[in-house]
This record gives structure tokens, C-alpha cells and sequence, in this order.
């Protein structure tokens, strides 16, 4: 479940990238994402399908052998060459080499002057272009994911996993990965 405990904490730290994103934007005319994307839209609606549709097999084999992790590695293994590819569509994409959301969380979480305790437990600010941290994220809850799952072994995954996993973590950030490429589309 520790997992899921950092799934919860992207989530929030992604919400938080995102707001600042939206906020910035309506402050200034600079461009803050590479331009839309059709191939990254249309593989990032297959990527949340596909994931969806894996969990919710691997919920309905939990204890199983057609649930453990050990008879589902191909699913994993494919994953990390689809999400290995969003992540260079969007470093060739690339329009800036900083994401001045997270610039901006980095100052305001320097001028809180929070004691290290408390810093510690919020993390550091991914650095790099909006885009690129976004499929890294993306990247890296996969790999918790496929840690989580191998981590369960022959128990699969269990399913009060799928609301963390679905609905929160993995699932909220391709579906903020959906509503960005969206946004682009129709700001066009």
C-alpha cells in the first residue's frame, strides 16, 4: 500500500503543477506546452484503456494464477515502450526547457522557508519542459504500479486497490495527460 500512498502524493503534487499551469496562462502570452499532439492524444486515450482494462482483469484473477504478476509481465513490458516513446514525443516536442509552473512552485515552497521536516514530506519540483514531467510522471506510476503488482505476486492486485490506482494516481494523471492534449487541441 505504500504505493498507493505516492500515487496519492503525485496526484497532489500534479494537481498542483496543473492549477499553477492554468493560472500562469491566463497571465501571459507564453507559449507554456509544446503545440497538440495527435499521435501523444490518441496513445494516451489507449494507454488509460488499456490500463483500465488490465486492472480490472487483474482484479477479477486476484489470488489466481492468471492475476499474478509473474503471468503478466508482457503487459508491463509493453507499457514501458509505449510510455518510453510519450516521454521522447514529448522531449522532441519540446519548447522550453524549464516547465515555469514548477519554477514557480519552487519559489514559493523557498520563500515558505518550511522547516526540513515538513519540506522532506512535500518533495522537490520535477524539473523540464510541462509536457516532458507530465509523461515522466506517467512513467515512473507505472513502475510503482508494476512494483505494487509484483510486490502482491500470486495475490495479483486486490480490489481495493482499483480506486487508488483508477480514480486517483495512475488513472488522474493520464487523464490530466487527456485534458492538457485537449486543451491544446481546441486553443489551437
Amino acid at each position: 500500500m505504500r504505493a498507493l500512498t505516492r500515487f496519492g502524493r503525485d496526484l497532489r503534487r500534479l494537481a498542483a503543477m496543473l492549477m499553477l499551469a492554468v493560472a500562469l496562462a491566463g497571465c501571459t502570452h507564453v507559449q507554456l506546452a509544446a503545440p497538440y499532439d495527435a499521435a501523444t492524444d490518441t496513445e494516451l486515450g489507449s494507454v488509460l484503456q488499456d490500463t483500465t482494462s488490465f486492472v480490472a482483469k487483474m482484479v477479477t484473477n486476484a489470488g489466481q494464477p492468471a492475476g499474478a504478476y509473474a503471468q503478466n509481465t508482457d503487459f508491463y513490458d509493453n507499457m514501458e515502450g509505449r510510455l518510453a516513446l510519450l516521454v521522447a514525443r514529448a522531449q522532441a516536442n519540446r519548447v522550453l526547457d524549464t516547465c515555469p509552473s514548477t519554477q514557480a512552485m519552487a519559489r514559493a515552497l523557498a520563500a515558505a522557508d518550511l522547516p526540513p521536516a515538513v519540506g522532506g514530506k512535500i518533495g522537490t519540483p520535477p524539473q523540464g519542459d510541462c509536457d516532458v514531467v507530465l509523461m515522466q510522471l506517467l512513467q515512473q506510476q507505472f513502475h510503482d504500479l508494476r512494483a505494487f503488482h509484483q510486490a502482491e505476486g500470486a495475490l495479483g492486485i486486490p480490489a481495493a486497490a482499483v480506486g487508488p490506482l483508477l480514480d486517483g494516481g495512475l488513472g488522474a494523471t493520464l487523464r490530466a495527460a487527456m485534458a492538457v492534449q485537449r486543451a491544446k487541441q481546441v486553443n489551437r
